[in-house]
């Protein structure tokens, strides 16, 4: 018998997020973080709204001056 449960975060997700922080990424960024998150998250921790800001101001940082 297999049992497995899939927990899923979208665009949706890194949008709300994005604009909890005052930040408006474009379809691609959102790309680039769900990218981000799904490669450098900590399997022992999970992914936490947390995980998504840090990917978010990774997103952005190299867009502020």
């Amino acid at each position: 018998m297999k049992y497995e449960i899939a927990i899923v975060w979208n665009h949706e997700d890194v949008r709300h997020q994005a604009e909890a922080m005052g930040v408006t990424l474009t379809d691609e960024q959102v790309k680039n973080v769900l990218d981000h998150v799904e490669r450098k998250h900590d399997a022992n921790y999970g992914i936490s709204w947390d995980t998504i800001e840090w990917a978010i101001e990774d997103e952005i940082k190299p867009l502020i001056k």
